[in-house]
């Protein structure tokens, strides 16, 4: 019989820890759909023990049977063997129901972290679906026209017909690096004289030592720029880009990576801060905080408890999901079934709620992105140092 080795007990704590994760994000999902306060918990730290042991253990007996001549003496020997195996873990548990975490998890997700998805393998529609909360079009003659994403609300249509739109119109992400100078023109001297403190600055790979020529009378000078970058949404080549022209105007246009520094200023993109055109109607996005998409959730989950056909569905052009003419649903939880090997499970409130392993369209994928972004919320500081819970 074999010991537990250390690869079979680091395997089951993260089959484990995984378990735990996905039920977690399951359970605030669940908090959600009933209007409850969400709180999440986290595993800092786990130690694990094992053990192997043998041992044999006997008893010598000896005995007489009968009397007089045919008397005789006998003799008993009993052997026990024993030998066990185990492992265990004990872990603590840590309370993320901190200023330092809420203030990250409250806040709307940053456009860093919507183009690190746009980049990745999830498709354009479900990470709309997801990290936007509104969609809002400023027309030319000054009406507001706004579409909110949520199955209760009145323009959950329109804000689906909105979203066929810009996927149509191939909206995606870009990132935009630009120059600024800092501080003021150095001749070479100066230049040579403060390399040393620019070399030691601890933000040294954003700053470049730049030089520039003489000009007609203009001295030749050093000037030390700082490297700056922003992320902007935009629409991206198409067949329909005469259309966004004409609805949007051009400064909407991904800048292309070979444009000239003033091509990229003139393709800004739809930023928070995007000035309206004339003449041409303007763009702004409601992006959810963390917060937010756990509420939708719970939205579509609570849905689904009441109507057993409700899904809220999409049909991705491109991603995880093979393009068709079938609807896939974003989020699937069967309530009180019973499910074989199901992806999630929780009991809550005197009821069971799973996410099958298959059939449940993009579940997998938005688990996956709750993961990662609930994973960014743990900044330092957001996670205590001493545990209030051990667990053995």
């Amino acid at each position: 019989m074999r010991s537990p080795s250390f690869n079979s007990m680091a395997t089951e704590y993260q089959n484990t820890v995984e378990q735990y994760n996905f039920n977690n994000i399951l359970l605030n999902v669940v908090r959600a759909a009933d209007g409850l306060p969400l709180s999440f918990l986290d595993i800092p730290s786990i130690i694990g023990t094992g053990n192997f042991s043998a041992s044999v253990g006997g008893t010598w007996s000896n005995s007489v049977l009968g009397a007089g001549v045919f008397s005789a003496a006998t003799s008993a020997l009993s052997i026990t063997p024993n030998v066990s195996v185990g492992s265990s873990f004990n872990y603590t548990q840590s309370s993320l129901d901190n200023a330092t975490f809420q203030t990250s998890f409250n806040s709307r997700i940053p456009l860093s972290t919507v183009n690190y998805f746009a980049s990745g393998n999830v498709p354009g529609e479900l990470m709309i679906y997801l990290l936007v909360g509104s969609v809002s079009f400023v027309k030319p003659d000054g009406k507001v026209e706004m579409y909110i994403n949520s199955p209760y609300a009145e323009s959950f249509k329109q804000f689906q017909s909105v979203v066929d739109l810009l996927i149509k119109y191939n909206l995606t992400t870009q990132t935009n690096h630009f120059e600024t100078p800092m501080g003021p023109q150095l001749t070479q001297t100066l230049a040579a004289t403060i390399m040393p403190s620019y070399l030691s600055s601890k933000n040294v790979d954003k700053l470049n030592m730049k030089s520039f020529p003489a000009v007609g009378k203009k001295e030749a000078y050093y000037q030390l720029m700082q490297m700056n970058e922003v992320i902007t949404l935009c629409f991206g080549e198409s067949a329909y880009m005469d259309e966004v022209k004409n609805e949007f105007g051009s400064s909407y246009f991904c800048a292309k990576p070979v444009a000239s520094s003033k091509d990229k200023i003139e393709s800004s993109g739809i930023t928070s801060d995007s000035l309206p055109i004339t003449g041409k109607t303007s763009i702004a996005f409601g992006v959810r905080s963390n917060r937010d998409i756990y509420q939708y959730l719970g939205e579509i989950l609570k849905l689904q408890s009441n109507q057993a056909d409700f899904q809220v569905t999409i049909n991705p052009t491109a991603g995880v999901v093979q393009k068709s003419s079938d609807l896939v649903p974003i989020f699937v939880v069967k309530k009180n079934q019973k499910l074989e090997n199901p992806l999630a499970s929780v009991n809550y409130r005197g009821n069971t709620y799973e996410i099958p392993s298959k059939d449940n369209g993009f579940s997998p994928v938005v688990i996956n992105m709750m993961a990662q972004l609930l994973n960014l919320n743990k900044v330092n500081g957001s996670i205590p140092a001493s545990p209030a819970v051990l667990v053995k």
